[in-house]
Parts: structure tokens; C-alpha cells; sequence
């Protein structure tokens, strides 16, 4: 058996040997190879870019690239641009995503004028692939599909998955349903059986966390994706890299593809003097339910026909019961001769309540705001963007607000040494989720089982202290039900029960980039996903499940740090043959923290906390 370890491990060594001299004869052949460039004298040249179709202006934050260099530039805010290029290169390439890229000859006067045109997005242009590169689509051998963030922002929605619903072919998009809640992308369809199959997603070289752990329950509350915390008002361009090939280089994470974000700049902004620019967005939407499930309306609570209230758990005739067999319903409340003892009195009209389901839910609403300051020079570039976004729940109660801060910026140092930096910070606070599935916080949970003859308002009233007739077994401090049995009141379950959650995250880069000279080009990133998540679930005493109350905690902390190093090598062998290498290294590292506590009964009604939790003795 040792001898059989020894001689993998032999062979690993020869493996490793090959690997090694492989590797080392690359870059000699690199170095050695003659460079008539790095001896050429510098040339300096300028030029002007504009763009229109009836009247032309000055083209900001266009990329000026030398043909078969790594030597680029940006067009400032009139349009200008200066660059030094070898004595040998002639050809100068402009790139702007969402317009024709040009390749102009650069005549003896060193001086040239360019003008832009606009094409279809993602037909020509630059994407942002694996590691942050920017490459011209055409040249990819894979495929990717790429949006402007003005295409995502057309229609606002909380979620960014949301907001590739349709408009990405291949990529299937399903949501919770829940406000506020998690979305599920798939890229060309499931590719593994655990069920693990969402892309990797990275934002600004920074791949980020998307879980969505939920708490308690058979269906539980959805707290959403971890990426809704990213602000749609703050993307310049999304890359949709499909399948493993293209995001081979993060690893394992990515072999479901992934979600390449850029995050907007001060770069090449149009303003005034100094290149100083300011925006401002309101977005509105309102909603409402879209489809509820199908109700009878001929038959009302009970069973075999027969029902009468007294306390709503089987003092009366089948009163315990939530399902609808009992007698037949009138249509309408005009002309109702049946009378029957219900919850909300003695001999009341046994009349349908068609629509008494869908009165349950409030108009939702949601404002989002963006206010954003972008400075720009032909040296660096900054942009502060502030976003506020208030969501109010179609279920009662029910309430989500996110407030997100974000900087980015970059400066050239030197003629080779550009650096930039970002922080993107999101404060987000939840109210009231409603729950999903067959859970207890779920009000339509409850709704399979109503009764058709229930008046949903007036169940509003839900608090006892304020009904004044008796009402059977409505507990001073109960609450007003139409069924003590199996329910909580609706709104008692949206407003006195409840929970809340809190999330702080950070996310944040900082990227130099050296170029040795001109065909290679050292990076060396750090990036960081940092976020502490608070949830609380509380339950108020004489509910069903708890007539004594209990309350659960729970605190999580997670961070994920990345460190790269990248040398990338562009070198034109010939007039038609460019080599393209690129060789790097990651260091990832992971933490998580996790902290809970459950209080199965509280003395004080109201107080949540562990104070208020009784001492029992060992």
C-alpha cells in the first residue's frame, strides 16, 4: 500500500514538473520574443469624439484603445482625448457599449475625429466577462447576453432577479409571490439533482451571497434573496455568463453560470465645468392581488347543513368547524329570511360574502427614490448615490424599507497604474412578513378553509376590549374571531403577531491595476461581502398556537473576503494572430456566525424580550 502511495505521489510530481516547465517556457517565450514596440519611439495623439444623429455632441466615456496594445484611455466630458502609442501602431479602436465600435488610422498630423453611432444592445460593444475583463463580444467563444441598467430599471422592482424576468433568453425566473420575498433564476434550465442550481453572482469582481434562509415553520417567512440588496438605480450593465465555460474561472460556485454586475461610476458623466453632474428618480407602483382561488358561495360554514354559534370550538352546532357544508347561503343580503346565530351576534342574515377574501388585502405601494452626484476629470472619476426604497405590503401590517448608500471612484496615479474603489452599504428593515406555504403566519393559509358566510370587516375589530356584545369565548384581551377552533383572526395574525428582521450589509472593492508595459497587465483586487442579519417571530398570549405568548431570536453574521492576483498578456504575433493569456490567483475566505434563543411563554403581554421571560427553577 505505501509503495502504491509513492508512486501517485512520483507521478503527481512529474505531472507537477510538466505543469511547471510549461508555465515557465510561456512566459520566456513571451519575454524573449523581439518587441520592436517597447524600442519605438512614443507618439502623443488626440482627437475629438461626438455622437448624434441630428445634432452632434461631445461623446464622454468612450474607451480609446490602441490596436494590438493594452494602452487605452477615456474621452473626457467634451468628447477629448489624449493618448501616447508606439511609433508602430497606427490603429486606434473606440468602444462604448450599446454603439459601433470604430477603428480609425491615425493620420501623420496625430489629430482625429470620430463619430459614433448607436446600434442594437448586445448586437456589438464590450461586455464585462469572468474577473471583470472587458472583452468585445464577438471575440467570446461562449455565449453571453448583456443589459444596460436602463433596461432593468424601465419597470422598478425590488428585486433585481425580478427584473430579468423576460428579458434574458434562457433564463428562467419564479418568484415567491411574498413583498419583498426571494426569486429563484435558473440558467438554461436545472443542471444538477440537489436542487442547487442558481448562478453565482458577482458585482464588481465581488462574488456575493445569495442565500435566503427562512425561520420556523412548515413554510416559514421569506426573508428574499440576500442579492435584493442590491440597488437597481445604481447598475450600469449586467453580463449573463451561461454555463460553466464562461465562468470556469470562479470555480465551482459558477457552474450554473453567472451574473456579472457593473456597478455605475463618475466615468464620463455629461456636465458642466469640471465635469460635475447630479440625477434624480421617483418611481411609483401600486398593486393588487392578481389571482385568488376560486370560491362556492351557495353553501356557508358548518356540516351536514346545520350550524349555530356559541363559542366558536364546538359549544354551538358544528361551530368548531371552519369548513363550508353547512345550511345554504343567500345571494344577497336584500330579502335574507334566514337567520342564524353567528360570531358576529344572535339570529344574523346567513347571506355569501363573495369577496370577502380579497377585502382582506390593501392596496400595495412602492417609492423608490435615487439621488446621485457624479464628478469626473481626464484623471479620476467619483459618484455618491443615495437610494431610499419604501414598500407597503398588500397584507396588512406589512412593511419593508431599504436604504442604501453608495461610492465609487478611480483615478489614474500614473500613466500605468489605475486604481479604483467602491462601498456600497444597505440598511434594510422588515415588518410583518407574511408567511408562505402552509404555515400559521400565512393569512391564505387560513383562507382555504374560511367560512363563505364570514364578513371579513367585521373581523377587523379583532381586539375583544373593543366588542361590546358578549361573544362567547372572546377573552378580555383576546381577540374577535369566527373560529376559536383551528384560526386566529386574520388581522390579529398580520398585526398583533408579527415579526420583524434587520439586515446591515457591506460590500465594498478596492482594485489597483499596473501595466508592465504594453501587451501585459498586472490586477491585484481585494473584495469583501460583509452583513449581520437580525430576526425576530413573537407571538401575542390567547393566540391558538401560544395562549401564554413565546418569541424567537435569531442573529446571524457572515462575511466573505477574495483576494486576486491577474496577470493578463495581449500580444499580436502577427497581423492576424493575437495570443490572449491570463493567469491568476484567488484567495477566498469564509465566516459565519450564528446565534438563537426561543422563550416558549412571556408574563407580560406585549414584551418580547428575555427579561420578561419566566424563571423556572432546575
Amino acid at each position: 500500500m505505501s509503495q502504491s502511495v509513492v508512486g501517485r505521489c512520483r507521478r503527481g510530481l512529474g505531472v507537477w514538473r510538466h505543469a511547471t516547465a510549461f508555465v515557465g517556457l510561456l512566459v520566456v517565450f513571451l519575454l524573449g520574443m523581439p518587441s520592436t514596440v517597447s524600442a519605438q519611439e512614443m507618439r502623443t495623439v488626440t482627437g475629438n469624439v461626438t455622437v448624434g444623429t441630428v445634432t452632434e455632441r461631445p461623446f464622454p466615456g468612450v474607451r480609446v484603445s490602441v490596436k494590438g496594445t493594452q494602452i487605452s484611455t477615456m474621452t473626457d466630458t467634451e468628447g477629448f482625448f489624449t493618448v501616447r502609442m508606439p511609433g508602430n501602431a497606427f490603429t486606434l479602436v473606440l468602444t462604448y457599449l450599446g454603439y459601433r465600435a470604430e477603428e480609425v488610422m491615425v493620420p501623420a498630423t496625430n489629430r482625429v475625429e470620430v463619430h459614433m453611432e448607436q446600434v442594437a444592445i448586445g448586437i456589438e460593444g464590450i461586455v464585462v466577462t469572468a474577473l471583470g475583463f472587458e472583452r468585445e463580444k464577438k471575440t467570446l467563444g461562449y455565449s453571453v447576453q448583456d443589459l444596460q441598467g436602463d433596461e432593468v430599471t424601465l419597470v422598478p422592482e425590488f428585486n433585481i432577479v425580478d427584473a430579468l424576468h423576460g428579458v434574458i433568453a434562457g433564463v428562467q425566473v419564479r418568484s415567491s409571490g411574498v413583498t419583498g420575498g426571494s426569486s429563484r433564476i435558473v440558467i438554461r434550465g436545472a443542471s444538477s439533482i440537489s436542487g442547487n442550481n442558481q448562478p453565482l453572482f458577482v458585482v464588481d469582481g465581488v462574488p456575493l451571497n445569495n442565500s435566503s434562509p427562512r425561520l420556523y415553520g412548515f413554510g416559514g417567512i421569506d426573508y428574499g434573496n440576500a442579492i435584493n440588496d442590491i440597488d437597481l438605480s445604481n447598475i450600469e450593465s449586467i453580463s449573463i455568463l451561461k454555463g460553466p465555460t464562461a465562468a470556469a474561472l470562479y470555480g465551482s460556485r459558477a457552474s450554473n453560470g453567472a451574473i456579472v454586475i457593473t456597478t455605475k461610476s463618475g466615468r464620463g458623466i455629461r456636465g458642466g465645468a469640471g465635469g460635475l453632474g447630479m440625477t434624480a428618480s421617483i418611481s411609483f407602483t401600486a398593486e393588487r392581488p392578481l389571482r385568488l382561488p376560486s370560491y362556492q358561495n351557495v353553501y356557508g360554514q358548518g356540516f351536514n347543513g346545520e350550524f349555530r354559534y356559541v363559542d366558536g370550538k364546538g359549544g354551538g352546532l358544528n361551530d368548531h368547524a371552519d369548513e363550508s357544508w353547512g345550511p345554504r347561503l343567500c345571494p344577497t343580503l336584500e330579502g335574507c329570511t334566514i337567520l342564524i346565530d353567528q360570531f358576529t351576534g344572535p339570529q344574523q342574515p346567513w347571506v355569501a360574502h363573495p369577496d370577502n377574501v380579497r377585502s382582506f388585502y390593501r392596496l400595495g405601494q412602492t417609492l423608490n427614490t435615487n439621488v446621485a452626484i457624479a464628478r469626473s476629470s481626464d484623471r479620476s472619476h467619483v459618484r455618491l448615490s443615495l437610494t431610499r426604497s419604501n414598500i407597503r405590503g398588500m397584507s396588512p401590517g406589512n412593511n419593508i424599507e431599504r436604504f442604501s448608500l453608495a461610492v465609487k471612484g478611480g483615478a489614474n496615479i500614473t500613466d500605468r497604474l489605475i486604481t479604483e474603489a467602491s462601498l456600497n452599504y444597505i440598511d434594510l428593515n422588515g415588518t410583518n412578513r407574511p408567511g408562505t406555504g402552509y404555515d400559521d403566519d400565512n393569512p391564505q393559509q387560513s383562507f382555504t378553509w374560511f367560512g363563505r358566510q364570514v364578513d371579513m370587516e367585521a373581523l377587523r375589530n379583532y381586539d375583544c376590549t373593543q366588542v361590546q356584545a358578549d361573544r362567547g369565548s372572546c377573552q378580555m384581551g383576546g381577540q374577535f374571531n369566527w373560529n376559536h377552533n383551528y384560526h386566529n383572526n386574520p388581522f390579529w395574525e398580520a398585526v398583533v403577531n408579527g415579526n420583524n428582521d434587520q439586515r446591515d450589509r457591506m460590500i465594498g472593492h478596492l482594485m489597483l491595476n499596473y501595466q508592465v508595459n504594453n501587451w501585459l497587465t498586472a490586477t491585484a483586487r481585494v473584495g469583501r461581502d460583509w452583513y449581520r442579519d437580525h430576526r425576530k417571530r413573537f407571538t401575542a398570549p390567547l393566540s391558538l398556537e401560544a395562549s401564554e405568548g413565546n418569541f424567537g431570536e435569531q442573529q446571524f453574521y457572515q462575511s466573505e473576503t477574495n483576494t486576486d492576483l491577474i496577470l493578463n498578456a495581449t500580444r499580436e504575433l502577427t497581423s492576424s494572430l493575437t495570443l490572449d493569456a491570463t493567469l491568476g490567483g484567488n484567495v477566498r475566505r469564509n465566516s459565519f456566525e450564528g446565534s438563537g434563543i426561543d422563550v416558549s411563554r412571556i408574563i407580560a403581554p406585549g414584551i418580547y424580550t428575555i427579561d420578561n421571560a419566566p424563571v423556572t427553577p432546575d
